[in-house]
């Protein structure tokens, strides 16, 4: 399923998401937004690095 994966880019990918989700929600605790929303925000914005880090790792399907 994974034929070119590598464990380098997968920790990098992990980190990646974790320090990006801990910084949204440090952002949203300094800013004092209800937990949903920026639970919301978080997920987004991880989704989406992780996505743009997908299509770096594998540029063509």
């Amino acid at each position: 399923m994974f034929p070119s994966f590598n464990v380098p880019f997968a920790v990098f990918a992990i980190l990646a998401l974790n320090i990006t989700v801990f910084a949204i929600a440090l952002q949203m605790n300094l800013l004092i937004i209800d937990s949903d929303t920026a639970k919301v925000i978080a997920w987004a914005c991880a989704v989406g690095m992780w996505h743009m880090a997908w299509r770096f790792r594998h540029p063509r399907h």
